[in-house]
């Protein structure tokens, strides 16, 4: 890489690093090119049109390295499939939507645009990462993949981030243990046996 690439590779990462601030704390709505440049400190003209087109551009590349880390996350699990995988994924994912505004942007982002009809990557999906692991939880439990209740990974993914995302500013201690609280209940809602004995800790 040249010196040129090398430059607007990381102008391009200071940009998406802004906007995930940006996107976490106004939303898709409320950001604009402005306040990502705000973000910045730096002229409006910085962000760069030639590198992202337009609004939706930027949002998309936040999800997408977002996604990207995301996925070297659970690549880095060393937890077996089922309850112990998603919860340690889970709690991973929550600690740091609190600390990094790039995981909260693309957190809030995703909730935002999956409701809408834009099209969001598809590099880490959440919904089917969770739905495997609580078919791998039913299978080692003996239970059928249809034991688990449709919807049921909708059901987790909102109830934790919407814990993780509100205005209550529990320390990391607090925080997971709430967590594990609610995944506990949820879990065992959904007939997994042994659910409090298998959630992280």
């Amino acid at each position: 890489m040249n010196q040129r690439q090398t430059a607007m590779a990381a102008s391009r990462a200071a940009i998406v690093q802004a906007a995930g601030a940006t996107f976490a704390v106004h939303g898709y709505e409320g950001a604009s090119f402005s306040r990502v440049a705000e973000a910045m400190g730096r002229p409006k003209s910085a962000v760069g049109y030639h590198l992202f087109p337009s609004k939706l551009a930027l949002a998309v590349a936040v999800i997408e390295r977002q996604q990207e880390r995301w996925a070297e996350t659970e690549a880095a699990l060393t937890e077996p499939a089922g309850v112990e995988r998603l919860t340690a994924m889970l709690l991973a994912t929550s600690l740091a939507t609190r600390t990094d505004p790039l995981a909260a942007g693309a957190v809030r982002l995703l909730h935002e645009l999956l409701h809408s009809e834009s099209e969001v990557p598809r590099g880490f999906v959440w919904a089917t990462f969770v739905r495997a692991q609580l078919e791998a939880a039913a299978a080692r439990a003996g239970l059928s993949a249809d034991a688990v209740p449709p919807g049921a990974e909708h059901l987790l993914l909102e109830a934790t981030f919407g814990l993780v995302t509100t205005g209550r500013r529990d320390d990391d201690q607090e925080l997971a243990t709430r967590l594990r609280t609610l995944w506990t209940a949820l879990l065992s809602s959904f007939g997994l046996p042994d659910a409090a004995a298998r959630v992280v800790h």
